[in-house]
């Protein structure tokens, strides 16, 4: 019953020597991946379960609250444009059902990005203390469980020490420690914990933007086809599904006016009309002006429906971007 979300996670090849990217790719999950990530769910919902009815006032779990409900009628109201009438979301079944249904024929990537849509539509899942709050508030939305912990990476999260000891103790092989027998401490070591996540995701987010700035700079310009997936006041945001890159184009105010609200660009020269989900070739290249190391994406033209990017039949070209992988700068950490 979990939700099959999407992340844009991009990976680099880097050169054996120098250690310089040498290209850059969506992260591709695999079937053993996703078997052993099943595992691990079904551990981790277990030692919860056993810690809080030993331990119901000092358990440390993990919630995720439901999604933003306006953010979801927004995208709702999206896909409606679209012709998709029947994305429902009251509750985490339905929402997994419609987004099995979100598909286009015509267009292979459309499911992932209304997947990714859909992920920037979620509360960030968070530790808690259990004697803290009400039972009513344990539940993990995205993961579709009752009750939710992290038990099986205790060499790289902290949280999963602190669960190791109560589990421990709720099997009888050693005493709980005096500090995780006090609601206020175990609450305020939880904080800390959500902190430091928060704090490395912001890192592992500027770490990727640092290596695709460096690809682009050694690879030089590189034109490529994005899909639009918001439009801002300065522009309008797209993905670009080749490198697994995000980001922003702007568009002179002098050739394009802006309709955030309705959520298109129109051209002010020509009748030209850019909308959510359009098709468009963009050029990307480094930029160093002023040591900033940025990657800029710029609009170069519309791409007609017959010009499209055939994904099934580029799929081996993909895959040869991906024959190199680097989990651990790239592990999924989406629970």
């Amino acid at each position: 019953g979990a939700l099959e979300l999407a992340s844009q996670e991009v990976r680099f090849e880097l050169d054996s020597e120098t250690q310089d990217p040498t290209d850059v790719a969506e992260y591709q999950q695999r079937e053993t991946n996703k078997l052993i990530e099943e595992l691990m769910l079904l551990a981790n919902q277990a030692v919860a379960t056993k810690i809080l009815n030993t331990f119901p006032m000092f358990g440390v779990l993990r919630r995720h609250p439901p999604p933003k409900d306006e953010q979801l009628k927004s995208l709702q109201n999206l896909l409606a444009k679209h012709g998709l009438n029947d994305f429902k979301f009251g509750n985490n079944k339905e929402l997994s059902e419609s987004l099995q249904k979100a598909v286009k024929a015509e267009d292979p990537f459309f499911n992932t990005l209304v997947r990714i849509m859909t992920t920037r539509c979620m509360n960030q899942a968070v530790y808690f203390c259990t004697g803290e709050l009400q039972p009513a508030l344990y539940a993990h939305y995205g993961l579709a469980m009752e009750r939710y912990t992290h038990f099986t990476s205790p060499i790289r999260r902290y949280a999963d020490v602190l669960v190791h000891r109560l589990l421990a103790a709720a099997l009888g092989i050693a005493t709980l420690p005096e500090q995780l027998q006090s609601k206020a401490t175990i609450a305020e070591q939880c904080e800390k914990i959500n902190v430091k996540h928060r704090s490395s995701q912001f890192a592992s987010r500027a770490s990727a933007d640092l290596h695709t700035f460096m690809f682009f700079n050694k690879k030089g310009q590189q034109s490529a086809e994005a899909v639009v997936t918001r439009i801002r006041r300065s522009g309008m945001q797209v993905n670009v599904p080749r490198y697994g890159i995000e980001g922003v184009v702007a568009m002179p105010e002098e050739d394009w006016e802006v309709r955030e609200e309705e959520q298109y660009i129109q051209s002010k020269k020509e009748a030209g009309r850019i909308e959510i989900f359009a098709h468009i070739m963009v050029s990307i290249e480094a930029d160093n002006s002023d040591f900033r190391n940025r990657t800029n994406i710029r609009f170069e033209r519309l791409i007609k429906d017959g010009e499209r990017e055939k994904y099934k039949e580029v799929e081996e070209s993909r895959k040869q971007v991906q024959k190199e992988m680097f989990p651990d700068l790239l592990e999924r950490e989406a629970n």
